[in-house]
């Protein structure tokens, strides 16, 4: 019995002396914070404010959550002066480059005294933004324009009709229990969201899809619904602006790109389900910035991909560097109406 013991004990010694230095290089490779509900609304939820991340999964990046939770290369604080607010998904929260690089930052260094502020948070997709729209300009009050990045152009009309009652599913935090506890421990997240990634299943700060239960809908882009969805993001919008003006909003969209066997390079989305919405966005008064043109004219000029990294598939997942400098080109231009 006292040898089974003593076994047992240096097999359990031997497993925590792993998990420690597995643990501890994970903290450079995969170290991502935990998040929690959000008070404010302004997003579903926040990570720890003031927390180191790492990331070499998909790209190489590191950095620092801002003190709001948020990856800004400034803090926040309360009255500060937002001139453009961005929202969106995990593309535009930007894990996967250097802080620097993101679009939010590139356009806050080309905007001359203007303030660019990111909440873009992964999971956000537009309907989730569109139920966080009014409590995040009522907070932030932008200034000029309101950023709401998609990647997609086609939505069930389920998802449509719950965001325009405000009762599109939230994204969930797990901050108690022995979830929160194992988030806590960078090498059993890792090891958490391989496992989930051999049962084909999205790990929760990379799912920028709809709810499965909504995706299996047939049914999408109903004009009439599309229509609504945009008046109500004027309507939530118009309470923001620090005077008289009321900010501009400007829905940026991200198509999926696709190389072909002749090593091509093809847009991966509906083009006329895209147009459709791009229509429906302008008659309202909302700018609609398809990057689809702009993907395929630097592929085929500067053989650029915006998307995928050495370490990722070729062309898929996130935005790469490439693929952020390009979206940011084109908001400033679009914002200051340089041709």
């Amino acid at each position: 019995m006292y040898k089974i013991l003593l076994r047992l004990g240096k097999v359990a010694l031997s497993g925590c002396l792993a998990l420690a230095v597995l643990t501890g290089l994970c903290f450079f490779y995969y170290n991502i914070p935990m998040h929690y509900t959000s008070a404010d609304g302004a997003t579903d939820y926040k990570w720890l404010t003031n927390h180191f991340y790492s990331r070499g999964t998909e790209g190489f990046a590191w950095g620092k959550t801002n003190n709001e939770g948020y990856l800004n290369t400034f803090d926040y604080q309360p009255g500060m002066p937002v001139s453009v607010l961005v929202m969106g998904s995990s593309h535009m929260e930007a894990y996967q480059v250097a802080m620097e690089e993101s679009t939010a930052s590139r356009l806050n260094a080309a905007l001359t005294g203007k303030t660019v502020y990111n909440i873009g948070t992964s999971g956000h997709t537009l309907m989730t933004c569109v139920g966080n729209l009014k409590a995040a300009v009522g907070k932030y009050l932008p200034q000029d324009c309101i950023i709401i990045e998609t990647a997609a152009s086609s939505f069930p009309n389920e998802s449509l009709t719950l965001a325009l009652k405000n009762r599109f599913p939230e994204q969930q935090s797990h901050e108690g229990g022995i979830i929160g506890l194992l988030q806590r421990v960078p090498y059993l997240r890792l090891l958490y969201k391989q496992l989930r990634g051999l049962w084909e299943v999205p790990a929760e700060e990379e799912m920028d899809a709809v709810p499965v239960s909504l995706a299996a809908s047939v049914s999408q882009n109903d004009p009439a619904l599309l229509d609504q969805l945009c008046k109500k993001i004027l309507a939530d919008a118009s309470t923001g602006g620090g005077g008289s003006d009321k900010p501009s909003v400007i829905i940026q969209y991200n198509p999926p790109v696709t190389i072909e066997p002749d090593g091509t390079l093809t847009l991966g989305d509906d083009r006329e389900q895209a147009e459709a919405f791009r229509e429906i966005c302008e008659t309202n008064g909302i700018q609609f910035l398809d990057m689809g043109a702009r993907f395929l004219r630097e592929y085929e000029e500067n053989h650029l991909l915006p998307y995928g990294f050495a370490n990722s598939a070729v062309g898929k997942g996130h935005l790469n560097r490439y693929g952020h400098a390009m979206i940011a080109d084109e908001l400033y231009k679009l914002m200051e109406g340089v041709a």
